[in-house]
């Protein structure tokens, strides 16, 4: 309990206003990590865990995701 105490902490910590972002972050992260995790035991031999390749394509989904939360949401509105 103290782990999800401590997580709430943090999330009231955070201006309301970026919590999306923290979702899709954390959404996206536990699907590539899982995907990552899945294809490396369906062929350790072939697929590294979190090696350089895939390291880098988890960075730049987060970099857009970011982008899309912080600037483009800003810039482009639909009324």
């Amino acid at each position: 309990m103290n782990y999800l105490s401590n997580l709430n902490n943090l999330k009231s910590k955070i201006d309301k206003e970026y919590h999306p972002l923290l979702n899709d972050l954390i959404r996206m992260l536990s699907i590539l990590i899982i995907t990552n995790l899945l294809m490396f035991f369906s062929n350790p031999s072939k697929n590294k865990f979190l090696g350089e390749y895939y390291v880098n394509i988890i960075t730049f989904v987060v970099l857009g995701i970011m982008t899309y939360w912080l600037v483009i949401k800003k810039i482009v509105i639909f009324n």
